[in-house]
């Protein structure tokens, strides 16, 4: 929308597909995280156009910028949130918090997390709260000005 450009968008039931369809060459693009798509451009199978951040990816230094490529205000994330159900104890939430935290900051983790092109999360409680409500309000504005409707 922000370019003004018409793409026809081709549902798929997942990344694995349509990465199939991407590397046959049966469609010209696709817009994708980089968890499905790093083993793809790191062997060379597809091309990293842009990521969607306003900074370069950790893993793959070399794909610039949708800033850089000309789109200033295009930045879409990929993030992951741990949820339960309204009224779980406090202090279970906190212990569950405590586990993620020390798995979060394992080297294992780590390295899995930079191997796919990205940071380890650390967002947490009323930040995280936070964070989502932006987002819901933000894509919600962009699915009202897009025309979509449920079918």
């Amino acid at each position: 929308m922000q370019t003004k450009t018409f793409i026809t968008h081709i549902p798929y039931r997942g990344a694995g597909p349509a990465l199939q369809d991407l590397i046959a060459g049966q469609v010209d693009m696709m817009f994708d995280g980089l968890g499905s798509s790093a083993a793809h451009i790191k062997g060379g199978r597809i091309r990293g156009i842009a990521v969607a951040s306003d900074k370069r990816a950790p893993g793959f230094p070399e794909v610039p910028t949708s800033a850089e490529g000309g789109v200033p205000t295009y930045q879409v994330a990929t993030w992951y949130g741990i949820w339960a159900p309204k009224g779980t104890p406090r202090e279970m939430i906190t212990a569950m918090q405590n586990e993620m935290r020390k798995a979060l900051n394992s080297d294992e983790l780590k390295t899995m997390w930079t191997g796919l092109g990205t940071e380890t999360p650390n967002l947490w409680g009323d930040d995280f709260g936070k964070f989502v409500g932006t987002e819901i309000k933000r894509w919600a504005e962009v699915v009202k000005s897009s025309g979509a409707k449920l079918d």
